[in-house]
């Protein structure tokens, strides 16, 4: 009997989903710092319905106090320690719970996986906990029960309506590249529409941030006017119109021309922005072989 089971349980550990030693990685990283009071994880992998594909969602509590500091130095953190690729992307689709989400594309034994991190005040932990469902990974027990901070609140409230800039509106880009792929590779053919519009809302909102900042909220209205007064803006708006034009679900081959798109058009319109992400996207173009999905 005993051999049956370390057999079973040899067979359970080569099957692990590697999204399990990606966020023990992450865990045993983030705990290092004093700052880090709770760490939850959440989604498919707190449910137990993982796959190859999924995400690994961490919340990380943070005392209120080094709040602030510790949202404005975790790129580098998750650069240096976790294998971040690129800066992370300021989710605008994770909910409102007190705190910042961000998405990063990290390097585990030569592969990208999606890590969502969610960062917020500890007086936040345990509202999330009930809301997501998370189940802790982690938590601080010298770090007590911390007071909240009265200047987290405004802190975040101003990093959320602050518009994106070009380089974050570039990884934008990369990071839902990357999630509609998933889509693809799993056939979510309604999620896959909805974040290729998120897609082209993107190139939208890359090329008014570059060509006419000032009226960068005004979306769709009146954009060909706005910005074909340049041949810049012209040849941004043919790669643009080029994109909503193509199939709206998209395959392997249309996404990987509706970046190659946003690519071009980020080149002419913020080439700043690009060269800045330069390694980013080349590191990317690595892991990925975006111009030949499979």
């Amino acid at each position: 009997m005993s051999t049956c089971t370390e057999a079973i349980d040899q067979l359970a550990a080569v099957n692990r989903p590697v999204q399990l030693a990606v966020m023990e990685r992450i865990v045993e990283h983030l705990a290092a710092g004093p700052a880090v009071t709770h760490m939850l994880v959440r989604g498919s992998i707190a449910r137990g319905t993982s796959d190859r594909l999924s995400d690994v969602d961490l919340v990380v509590g943070v005392a209120p106090t080094a709040f602030e500091e510790f949202v404005t130095v975790h790129d580098a953190l998750a650069s240096t320690t976790l294998g971040a690729i690129m800066p992370g992307w300021p989710d605008t689709i994770v909910p409102r719970m007190g705190g910042l989400g961000y998405v990063h594309l990290i390097e585990h034994d030569g592969r990208l996986y999606q890590l969502d991190l969610y960062l917020a005040p500890t007086d936040k932990i345990a509202a999330i906990t009930k809301l997501t469902r998370g189940h802790l990974v982690y938590r601080n027990d010298k770090a007590g029960d911390p007071a909240p901070d009265p200047a987290v609140a405004p802190f975040v409230e101003a990093r959320l309506a602050a518009p994106l800039t070009c380089e974050q509106l570039i990884v934008e880009a990369l990071v839902l590249t990357w999630m509609i792929h998933k889509r693809i590779l799993r056939g979510q053919r309604f999620m896959a529409y909805a974040e290729h519009h998120m897609l082209a809302t993107t190139a939208r909102t890359l090329i008014r941030t570059a060509l006419s900042p000032r009226n960068a909220f005004y979306g769709w209205y009146h954009l060909d006017t706005d910005i074909s007064v340049t041949p810049i803006g012209r040849s941004c708006l043919r790669d643009l119109e080029a994109m909503i034009t193509a199939p709206s679900l998209p395959t392997s081959g249309s996404l990987a021309a509706s970046l190659e798109r946003i690519l071009t058009l980020a080149h002419r319109a913020a080439p700043q922005a690009v060269d800045a992400l330069r390694l980013s996207i080349e590191a990317y173009r690595h892991h990925l072989e975006l111009t030949d999905l499979p």
